[in-house]
């Protein structure tokens, strides 16, 4: 099993959070989850018509996105 398979099983072995939960977690209404979808390229993962979100990309997003700290290694 290659590394990125590796990767994928690890990230599976957390549940996915869907929009409701992503936005309570990152304290913004579900609108403004949705427009950092559109708008600033938030990961996320298409299921059927939904979005799905792991703790461990919405982390790396807000620390690539924070402003007036140093960049991640």
């Amino acid at each position: 099993m290659g590394a990125e398979a590796i990767a994928a099983v690890d990230l599976l072995s957390e549940p996915l959070l869907d929009a409701r939960e992503a936005a309570k977690l990152l304290h913004v209404p579900r609108s403004t989850l949705y427009e950092l979808v559109r708008s600033r390229g938030l990961p996320h993962v298409k299921v059927g018509r939904g979005l799905r979100f792991t703790r461990v990309d919405l982390a790396v997003w807000i620390a690539d996105n924070s402003y007036g700290r140093s960049p991640r290694p």
